[in-house]
Order: structure tokens, then C-alpha cells, then sequence
């Protein structure tokens, strides 16, 4: 399998995708995010 140089680009991306996901200052948000759908009904 010959790997070229989008094969590496695409790779890096993926990476910078999870390293940003992941990343402890989004934390917070995403737990925000995820509790919405047990908090519309309390309105």
C-alpha cells in the first residue's frame, strides 16, 4: 500500500479533530450540550 501525501494530510486532520474534541476547555460545554435533551421538558 503506497501512502501519499493526502493519505498523511488526512491523517493529521483526524488527529487535530480528536486532540480538539478531547481538549479539557471544551469539556464543560460538551457536558452542556449532552444534558439538553433531559432539560427541555422542565421549562
Amino acid at each position: 500500500m503506497e501512502l501519499t501525501v493526502y493519505h498523511f494530510l488526512l491523517i493529521v486532520a483526524f488527529l487535530a479533530i480528536v486532540a480538539w474534541v478531547f481538549a479539557r476547555k471544551r469539556k464543560a460545554r460538551f457536558e452542556e450540550s449532552a444534558r439538553i435533551p433531559f432539560d427541555e421538558g422542565k421549562d
